[in-house]
């Protein structure tokens, strides 16, 4: 069976450009003012494709409804050079914005079966995407963001990219970041370790990869003191991916440590406990230890006997200044989402 491929050169499809601005449903995003427009252009031109689901008798393979993978990764490219920077209304709803507009992308490269140099791009700039929303957000209430639906999002393009490099043969030398930020993201994993060992060797011998490989296999083996000197070498998406585990890691080394120091004269330095346990200040590890059933005193935390209330949050709940924004540097969003400086493209092409 033959795949459609897209003819539609425009951001949007002419035949839903002029559906949305009869309806006047134009996101605040897609608005531009009269004023800026030129003769030549209309405000059909800033509209971007939404996304909608396939549905029974809806024909989704038109051709001049698809966009092909070239314009795609422009309107990706827009989207993180142009609206991500955008500061007049809350980061939350840019955010719903470009998740709508990036799924639309992901289902005009589904529908046409396009794998190509363009398709890893636009995934690699998802998973990107996906990272720095789940962390900028953490702290945002559910109305506003909800974080698994994130996180699915993000296991989906990460998985799509994996197979577009190992199955497809696609190439980019950006590979072994999005390897171990597979390997990150999905911390103590038997399958991504599995996986990883299976690598060509450039790949699994990369720094990033090893790295990786360095600090999952300190998770499974409980050395989290090693673990939290390793995350000091991760760049700001690779420590977003760390981020996501942050709850489980400090879980399990609580638990640790309640073993090995458990007993009525011994007071854990509550300090040392915050440097080893990747906490911003000491604050912060008394009210974990407290919240789990410890006792936190002045001296120290007294460890007990018994099993601990040591459930992790599912998604992280709280940002961090140690592991995440300290690696942050003068990069800008863009920067961090596409990989390298990029200049602001131009405005979105009109057929």
């Amino acid at each position: 069976m033959e795949h459609p491929r897209g003819t539609c050169q425009d951001f949007c499809p002419r035949r839903e450009q002029i559906a949305r601005l009869a309806q006047r449903r134009i996101h605040v995003l897609e608005k531009v003012p009269v004023e800026r427009l030129s003769s030549e252009e209309s405000p059909g031109q800033y509209l971007i494709k939404e996304y909608s689901r396939p549905a029974a008798g809806k024909d989704a393979t038109k051709k001049s409804d698809l966009r092909p993978p070239d314009v795609l990764l422009r309107v990706v490219q827009y989207m993180m050079t142009r609206l991500i920077l955008r500061d007049d209304l809350p980061w939350h709803r840019v955010y719903h914005f470009i998740f709508d507009r990036l799924r639309a992308v992901r289902q005009d490269l589904v529908i046409q079966q396009a794998s190509c140099q363009e398709s890893v791009r636009i995934l690699e700039c998802a998973v990107s995407f996906h990272l720095y929303a789940g962390y900028r957000l953490c702290e945002e209430p559910l109305s506003d963001f909800v974080p698994k639906f994130n996180g699915d999002h993000c296991q989906e393009c990460l998985k799509r990219l994996l197979v577009e490099y190992r199955e497809c043969g696609i190439s980019s030398t950006s590979r072994p970041s999005f390897e171990a930020l597979y390997i990150l993201y999905n911390l103590g994993s038997f399958e991504a370790v599995h996986n990883a060992l299976k690598l060509p060797s450039n790949i699994r011998n990369h720094p990033s990869v090893k790295l990786a490989m360095a600090i999952t296999r300190c998770y499974l083996q409980g050395n989290f003191v090693r673990l939290g000197r390793l995350t000091q070498q991760c760049d700001y998406l690779q420590s977003c991916a760390v981020h996501r585990n942050l709850s489980a890691i400090q879980c399990e080394a609580l638990s640790t440590l309640n073993s090995g120091f458990c007993s009525k004269n011994i007071r854990f330095p509550t300090e040392l406990l915050a440097r080893w346990l990747m906490f911003d200040s000491v604050e912060d590890a008394a009210q974990f230890c407290q919240k789990r059933g410890l006792d936190v005193t002045s001296t120290g935390v007294l460890f007990k006997r018994g099993d601990l209330q040591l459930s992790p949050s599912l998604w992280p709940e709280k940002k961090s200044q140690q592991l995440v924004d300290s690696k942050r540097g003068s990069l800008t969003i863009s920067e961090l989402l596409l990989g390298s400086p990029h200049e602001l493209l131009d405005d979105p092409p009109h057929g």
